[in-house]
């Protein structure tokens, strides 16, 4: 945390560059015999000792002298004796411009010292002294504040400097960039932890290490930190509003209760007063007590975007549709509010365009900047026109007291805040994996290409990774795509590879003699499987650079280049992820390819900054964007039919795709997670036509109005409930998000409700899969992560694989490294598909990372739950039964899965289903009570008492199932059908 620049300007002060505290230089010089202005130059030339024998002997015969001391203590600081330095600045007379100055160096001391409450009481006294130095001091303040967690104070204090700041129209961006700038989380980390070794008894480092347990999850780590700062300052409203947030992120509602009644009520209490009241509410399940209060607070500020997205989501939930698509359709306008007041803070002459500014930052809802662009459209700044601090006291009133219905006072446990009333204490298996791909024979190592001291924007989302049952054994193969040198040189071969799974834990490299290795190459990106000639066998399509390759299974065990013949040859620009699904219900399988951006492999452009390296240059909003395309299956050619069915994408830059009949009409949808821009939902309105509906149905941003930066789907029944949602992993900072699925077409950001906010928030993810792990009946999600750039120590580069697991509460859990070593191992991981490679029941995981070799995630948990398996194959429906539904009873449950197309990133998984059933108590007599299949024609299947621990092959209008080769073998089980 050492400010660098604070000695710059501290030196440009001592040269008399715009400071006071040298205006009386000559009358100085004269009283001094020129000692002043030798100390000085020898300060400046470096030399240090030089410097402070002189000074000493200044201050030995003027011992109250400011300015001799400042410089004296400053010396002794570069000298490394802080000691010595705060002995002097000590001495410096009280309220002088030298004390102030001395005050924001002996900060600096303070903190390399990490006495971090110290250093604050430092820059608070160093405000109170008038002076050039106040800036600084308030600019290290507010870094200080940031760093703890201590947002709402950290604004507080910026703002406050408003008037004195000397580039005003600069600060307002600050200020913007202070609300809407990615946390420095890693650089916060490293700052905090080395303050608490070196002073382990600091409590504001204790705070902010609170703060980071909190935002990523670590809820216990939290509590523990919290209790110490608590034990330390009992009544400080910072540590309890640390609470309070710490409370809210882990649904403890009796600890938010008691946090509120230690909280002051400040200049928006009433606003603070229905947003807590509308939260406990939640907490309770009490959806017309929330509706109401959101409804005031929505009357009281209607820019408030989460509060607009939750009235959408409980007016969708009550069926009140056109309310649910009126809010919205307002929080449509909020984002492009915003996006048009980023441009204007772009444009050029800030000052002129201050009223415009001032009245988009009032639609916006921030006030104060409003009131501070108007008041620089008049030519000034006042100070008066802040306000207060969100702390301030309102008739010493504590928050608790505005809603003392919801908020018992410290001591009462609160309502809904038992851990029985949430579910907690419930047994919660923890897969165990181990990362087996050497023993597998999985020797694939991805190369990217990259070229040490460049960085170009293709290289950094390289890396697919499919598995099928190319030879039709009943096992599943593994095709893995390569990148290797960009541009690619024209005639390079294949480098992409295919195994083919013994049987015996172990894979085989049959890319040569399955035809794979002869074919034409380039720089792959991903890889899609699907039957698309309904012959029976799996095909595969690659996403190259400016290129796709379809290679058509022929069932000997070979592959044929059948690219040109499918009408998918020429320049394809820059595809990403693709799904297979029969998108006109005619019975064979259709195309949808993401696009990402237009780049040009021939220019010289970099994603490194000249000016540094470490920083990342390359914004993908500033290239044009590349649209989707769709194709239709036309008797084993594909025809490009993206604008005759209504798939508009002027803007996506598509990365991720999946394809599945999310509002259960019987017609597969497409949900696609675009880069930096609104994620798409097309709505299948049959005859081959969508209508995209990202911003109505509630997919395109996230619950603040956000668009992210989505990289990887999802799409399954993660809250069980039995509709499918949608996850999108997203940029670092930003957290996977969880659509819930609400019915009707609707779907609400519940990433913070389900606790996947959090523990995803520091992953900057790009695979994505739902899968049972631990096979108790609750889908777990599983990601791959990895950043696009080398910026550490700010952020991390390489991640590990990451799990949460489904809880019996609705939440999901973190297991941390406890679910195997391949949780604790960094990659830059970017493909993911998730299969039961060894057919024991247990879902394995394979992830691709860049520059590296494969990850085999092998399930080797102990006592799982009980399994079935489900292979589906369409008969009027297409074969590869993508967009059909299967509903599965078992043990007083009823599990929802469906049969996607896509999914993940650049990837293809199981093309099974694949349930956990929970344990042996749960499923009686280990036998599953009825499974039901919907179909895309829209035949019902419905079987009987089939056996757990099992696999079928379920085929549509079938009397029977027929097992599944690998696997137990299970008895002929008792068959209803139905049209």
């Amino acid at each position: 945390m050492r400010r660098r620049w604070a000695w710059v300007a501290a030196l440009l002060v001592v040269l008399g560059l715009g400071s006071a505290l040298w205006i009386d230089r000559e009358a100085r010089l004269r009283r001094f015999g020129g000692g002043l202005e030798e100390a000085r130059s020898a300060l400046l030339d470096g030399r240090h000792a030089t410097a402070r024998r002189r000074l000493a002997d200044l201050v030995d015969r003027r011992p109250g002298h400011g300015e001799a001391l400042y410089l004296l203590g400053l010396c002794e600081q570069l000298l490394g004796h802080p000691d010595r330095a705060e002995a002097a600045w000590a001495r410096i007379p009280g309220g002088t411009p030298e004390a102030g100055l001395a005050l924001l160096h002996w900060a600096d001391v303070e903190q390399e010292r990490g006495r971090l409450a110290a250093a604050e009481d430092r820059l608070r006294a160093a405000l109170g002294i008038p002076g050039a130095h106040r800036p600084m001091a308030r600019w290290s303040l507010v870094l200080l504040l940031r760093h703890e967690g201590r947002f709402d104070e950290a604004r507080v204090v910026f703002r406050r400097g408003l008037a004195e700041h000397p580039e005003p129209v600069e600060a307002m961006k600050i200020l913007y960039k202070l609300d809407t700038d990615p946390f420095p989380v890693e650089t916060a980390r490293r700052d905090l932890e080395i303050a608490h070794r070196l002073a382990p008894e600091d409590d504001r480092a204790w705070l902010g290490l609170a703060h980071l347990a909190t935002r990523s999850g670590r809820f216990d780590e939290a509590e523990g930190w919290l209790d110490r700062c608590l034990g330390r300052r009992p009544g400080d409203p910072a540590v309890w509003r640390a609470r309070l947030d710490w409370a809210l992120a882990a649904g403890r509602t009796g600890d938010a209760s008691e946090a509120l009644a230690h909280l002051p009520a400040g200049t928006d209490a009433e606003a603070d007063a229905l947003r807590f009241e509308a939260w406990f509410a939640r907490q309770d399940g009490d959806r017309e007590a929330e509706r109401l209060a959101l409804e005031a607070l929505d009357r009281i500020d209607p820019s408030r975007p989460e509060v607009i997205d939750r009235l959408a989501a409980i007016a969708a939930e009550e069926g009140r549709t056109e309310a649910a698509a009126g809010y919205r359709a307002v929080r449509t306008r909020l984002e492009e509010d915003r996006d048009a007041y980023v441009d204007l803070l772009l444009a050029g002459d800030l000052v002129a365009r201050s009223r415009e500014l001032s009245r988009q930052a009032a639609a916006l809802g921030r006030r104060f900047d409003a009131l501070a662009w108007a008041a620089l459209a008049d030519g000034a700044v006042d100070e008066a026109e802040v306000p207060s601090a969100p702390e301030a006291d309102v008739g010493g009133a504590s928050l608790a007291d505005l809603i003392p219905e919801f908020a018992p006072r410290p001591g009462s446990a609160g309502r809904g805040a038992s851990a029985e009333g949430r579910g907690e204490g419930k047994r919660v298996l923890v897969p165990r994996f181990e990362d087996d791909s050497a023993r597998a024979g999985l020797d694939f190592v991805h190369d990217r290409g990259h070229v040490d001291g460049r960085l170009i924007l293709p290289e950094t989302g390289a890396g697919g990774v499919g598995l099928l049952d190319f030879d039709g054994d009943g096992r599943l193969d593994l095709y893995a795509v390569q990148a290797g040198t960009f541009p690619p040189a024209p005639g390079a071969p294949n480098a992409d590879r295919l195994y083919r799974n013994r049987g015996d834990g172990t894979f085989e490299d049959v890319s040569t003699c399955s035809g794979i290795a002869s074919m034409p190459g380039g720089y792959g990106h991903g890889v899609a499987v699907g039957d698309v000639d309904d012959d029976g066998d799996p095909d595969l399509l690659v996403t190259r650079w400016r290129s796709y390759a379809l290679y058509r299974n022929e069932g000997d065990g070979t592959f044929a280049d059948a690219t040109e013949e499918a009408g998918l040859g020429g320049d394809r620009g820059w595809p990403t992820s693709a799904a297979f699904a029969d998108l006109d219900d005619d019975g064979d399988l259709d195309l949808y390819v993401c696009q990402y951006l237009e780049w040009d492999e021939h220019g010289d452009r970099t994603c490194l900054d000249p000016d540094d390296p470490t920083n990342y240059a390359c914004n993908p909003r500033d290239f044009p964007a590349l649209p989707d395309r769709v194709f239709r299956n036309d008797g084993g050619r594909f025809v490009d039919v993206t604008e005759e069915a209504g798939f508009v994408d002027p803007d996506g830059r598509g990365l991720g795709v999946v394809a599945a009949d999310v509002d259960g009409d019987r017609r597969v949808d497409l949900f696609v997670a675009n880069d930096m821009t609104p994620d798409y939902l097309f709505l299948n309105r049959g005859g081959f036509r969508f209508e995209e509906v990202g911003a109505v149905a509630g997919v395109a941003a996230n619950a603040q109005g956000n668009y992210q930066a989505g990289m990887g789907t999802a799409c399954g029944d993660l809250d069980g409930d039995g509709r499918l949602d949608l996850l999108v992993t997203n940029y670092f900072e930003e957290s996977t998000s969880f659509f819930r699925n609400l019915g009707g077409g609707y779907f609400a950001d519940q990433s913070a409700e389900v606790n996947l906010e959090a523990p995803t928030r520091e992953l900057l993810g790009f695979g994505l899969a739902l899968l049972d792990a631990n096979l108790d009946g609750r889908l777990d999600v599983l990601s791959a992560n990895g950043h696009v750039h080398d910026g550490r120590p700010r952020y991390p580069y390489a991640m590990p694989a990451h799990l949460l697991l489904g809880g019996p509460d609705g939440r999901l859990v973190d297991p941390g490294a406890s679910a195997g070593p391949p949780f604790s191992v960094p990659h830059l991981g970017r493909g993911l598909a998730v299969g039961d490679l060894d057919d024991d029941g247990r879902p394995d995981a394979v992830l691709q990372a860049q520059d590296g070799p494969l990850v085999y995630l092998h399930n080797r948990t102990e006592d799982p739950g009980r399994f079935l398996v489900l292979r589906l194959e369409g008969t009027e429906s297409n074969r590869d039964a993508v967009g059909a539904i299967v509903t599965v009873e078992a043990g007083g449950r009823r599990l929802v899965a469906s049969r996607n197309g896509g999914g993940s990133y650049q990837s293809a998984g199981d093309p099974r289903l694949h349930f956990g059933l929970g344990d042996a108590s749960e499923v009686d007599a280990v036998e599953v009570d009825a499974v039901e299949v919907r179909w895309p024609s829209g035949r019902v299947d419905r079987h009987l008492d089939l056996d757990a621990d099992a696999a079928y092959l379920l085929r549509e209008g079938s009397a029977a199932p027929l097992p599944l080769p690998g696997f137990p073998r299970a008895d002929a089980p008792e068959v209803a059908s139905g049209g």
